[in-house]
């Protein structure tokens, strides 16, 4: 093709717009096709009532097992001395608990726990440490603690 031929220039642009236009054509076939089935769905659909609206709107409430059972608390803090846990359920460390020590830094311990919300916190070499595991926080008697939710 050469370019100084204006006219098979222009039938180079005719034939694309129209390889375009019938392009459009037949997707916009499809997109209606789509829009009318959904619209067809949507009428065959039944009609709610209030009471139906609000008993599906209403979210069902937890079920706390109230069984008391063994939860794992854990922290890998590597060159870390010694890690204690202080919990609400510990006296925030009058009775201490300390993490048993493994490999490469990981600090384990269980407690029997029953259903319910815990707040607690690591002690690290004696520096407060929250749970990286655990993003649920919140602040109390100016310092953040963590939240463990038994159920």
């Amino acid at each position: 093709m050469n370019p100084k031929q204006p006219g098979v220039l222009f039938a180079f642009f005719l034939l694309l717009l129209c390889g375009m236009l019938i392009w459009f054509l037949i997707q916009g076939e499809d997109y209606y096709n789509y829009v009318s089935a959904a619209i067809e769905q949507t009428a065959a659909a039944p009609v709610l009532n209030k009471a139906q609206i609000t008993q599906v709107a209403t979210p069902t409430q937890e079920k706390f097992n109230t069984d008391v059972k063994f939860r794992t608390f854990f922290l890998t803090f590597p060159g870390a001395q010694k890690v204690e846990l202080q919990a609400d359920f510990n006296g925030w460390g009058k009775v201490p608990l300390e993490l048993q020590p493994y490999s490469k830094g990981y600090f384990e311990t269980s407690v029997a726990l029953g259903a319910g919300e815990y707040k607690y916190i690591f002690v690290v070499d004696g520096k407060d440490v929250l749970d990286p595991n655990n993003l649920d926080r919140i602040e109390e008697k100016g310092r953040t603690v963590c939240i463990k939710t038994v159920k």
